[in-house]
């Protein structure tokens, strides 16, 4: 018969004696342990970092559909106001979208103030708990998922649980985003945008659909990003009259440094979108279908010219 181990915790500090030197290159090299608790798709970009009136940061990933910045702090005890100090400070200076605490525990305390911090709409907030076991002379890691963004449940009454920013507009995209995924338009499933915005899957992972609530306005664009952003959206642009002519002229073009678009939002809304839920809900389904139908195409032409070896190459020069 099989022999069957019981599970006996070990001391964080016996597997990792030090913090900067072992336990976070360790984490960097094994993100994907967190990703199926966060349910975010993660890389790593760099690791104990200085950035500008941020101060030091453990680890910088990013979502891997999305490009957003991931900031991740860690600890090898129990969490102290020390760590929750430089935690807020990367949300206030660090210009991430996304911030992550791990340590050996949460005080009530600390977990109130990250709760509080995911009211906002702006930033998206995890702490998990690491917890280290010896199985059969074996040490075993795992990672509990302690705060994390609110989050709409299906069939949930939103009037019987605390209403914030977050579960406000959750409420507002579940039917777009369920009526979206019925026409054949899927959600981007892991890392995708939250809060004001949602994004939706191209075929490629460095554009995607999206639809936002701004400036009392409802959006629907083409987003891309990453280093060939530029190149993608010039070579859109060579399809400007088509694209434009098949929207009616409503279509909008911007360029960035980081991220380009083409879209189209409404010409008014009302100062408050959501008073009005189902009617701008109908206009963001229909007007991402039929973004998705006149660009999609284009996309395809130009991402395929992407990966196509180019005239020099195929001719040897």
């Amino acid at each position: 018969m099989r022999e069957v181990y019981a599970l006996e915790p070990v001391s964080l500090r016996e597997v990792w004696p030090d913090e900067a030197r072992c336990f976070t290159p360790w984490l960097a090299d094994h993100l994907h342990l967190l990703e199926s608790e966060l349910n975010l798709a993660l890389e790593l970009v760099a690791v104990e970092v200085t950035l500008p009136e941020a101060g030091r940061v453990d680890i910088i990933a990013q979502q891997v559909s999305t490009k957003a910045k991931v900031v991740i702090e860690n600890q090898l005890e129990v969490s102290d106001d020390s760590h929750c100090l430089r935690l807020l400070g990367y949300a206030a200076n660090a210009d991430a979208n996304i911030l992550v605490w791990v340590a050996r525990d949460f005080t009530d305390y600390h977990r109130s103030i990250l709760s509080w911090l995911n009211e906002s709409d702006n930033i998206a907030v995890y702490a998990l708990a690491v917890k280290a076991y010896r199985v059969g002379g074996i040490v075993a890691v795992d990672f509990q998922l302690i705060v994390e963004p609110p989050q709409s449940q299906p069939g949930t009454d939103s009037t019987s649980t605390r209403m914030t920013t977050n579960t406000y507009y959750a409420n507002f995209y579940s039917p777009v985003v369920a009526q979206l995924r019925r026409s054949g338009l899927l959600p981007v499933s892991r890392g995708g945008w939250r809060g004001r915005w949602r994004s939706f899957q191209t075929g490629y992972s460095n554009a995607v659909y999206a639809a936002g609530l701004s400036e009392g306005k409802a959006w629907a664009f083409l987003d891309v990003y990453g280093v060939d952003n530029q190149h993608i959206y010039n070579a859109l642009t060579q399809h400007r009259a088509e694209i434009d002519a098949e929207l009616d002229g409503s279509a909008e073009w911007e360029q960035g440094e980081g991220q380009s678009w083409v879209g189209v939002r409404t010409e008014a809304v009302t100062s408050d979108p959501m008073l009005n839920l189902e009617a701008v809900g109908e206009w963001i389904v229909e007007n991402l279908l039929r973004l998705q139908a006149v660009v999609q195409p284009y996309l395809d032409r130009v991402m395929d010219g992407l990966d196509s070896p180019s005239d020099d190459a195929e001719d040897g020069g």
